[in-house]
């Protein structure tokens, strides 16, 4: 299967945790919601619920199975109830919510195991860091006001920039967007990410460029900041948003420090972005 344009509809999973007699079940759930819920948190080794039933590490996991087929539940459901009617059988064993899951298509190992799905952000992770790239020209348009009276918007720190950064977030996301205590480790000098979305597993961490000194600043921040934010148990993906970076002595050497990282047995994205 393609999962570059997956379809959209029916999607099911059954979960069994060792020590459990029972599946924990959930059927006819939309690509999106399957990607988000379970597929990612699998591959990323997140806690995710299915269910109702709490899966904190893959490793408590015995059995896990998702299929897809092109009716719900439903549709399963009724055939079986029409076959053993026919048959005389009143059936009160069968659980028709594995129905799907017996005789969809299984791909579970293309979805959690061979590691190819894991590679292709979110659309929402992609909008943040778009949102990110262009929020000099937001702020561009807020701050020249030509209407009498009213007051320019001017960004002159990274509290400006995160507070503008902020509203849009809002506006286009459908998750809460809020900031994030955070303790604090290895001497990092900020105790909280700037901004978070759980949901996606998003941080994203504002800098401010006064001038070309800041460039080395920046860099023993840089180190800081991944020990500190490796401990947030949703982080998927740190966006480090260098704002005013044309002052920088060589903003591109900051690129380069895009990639995936593991501390402290936490895997995540760094998207270093230069706006």
């Amino acid at each position: 299967m393609d999962f570059t344009s997956p379809p959209e509809r029916y999607w099911h999973c059954s979960v069994k945790i060792a020590g459990k007699k029972d599946y924990s079940i959930v059927n006819d759930l939309t690509f999106q919601e399957l990607e988000r819920t379970i597929v990612s948190p699998w591959n990323t080794g997140r806690t995710f619920t299915v269910s109702g039933t709490l899966i904190r590490s893959t490793e408590s996991v015995e059995a896990i199975k998702i299929t897809h087929t092109d009716q719900p539940r439903s549709y399963f459901a009724e055939r079986h109830n029409e076959r053993m009617r026919a048959n005389g059988i009143s059936d009160l064993a069968t659980n028709r919510s594995l129905l799907p899951l017996s005789q969809g298509t299984d791909l579970t190992y293309e979805l959690l195991f061979s590691g190819a799905h894991a590679a292709t952000p979110e659309p929402d992770v992609r909008m943040v860091e778009q949102l990110c790239k262009r929020l000099p020209q937001a702020a561009r348009i807020l701050s020249v006001r030509s209407r009498k009276g009213k007051k320019s918007y001017e960004i002159s720190d990274e509290y400006d920039v995160q507070d503008l950064l902020h509203a849009l977030l809002r506006a286009y996301l459908k998750y809460s967007v809020q900031e994030d205590p955070l303790p604090k480790v290895a001497g990092a000098k900020s105790s909280r990410a700037d901004i978070s979305v759980e949901e996606l597993g998003v941080l994203i961490e504002v800098k401010y460029v006064h001038g070309p000194e800041d460039q080395k600043r920046l860099f023993e921040e840089y180190s800081q900041d991944l020990v500190l934010y490796a401990q947030w148990p949703h982080l998927r993906t740190l966006v480090y948003l260098i704002y005013n970076s044309a002052d920088l002595r060589d903003a591109e050497a900051f690129e380069k420090l895009s990639s995936a990282q593991e501390i402290g047995g936490k895997r995540f994205d760094v998207k270093v972005v230069l706006a």
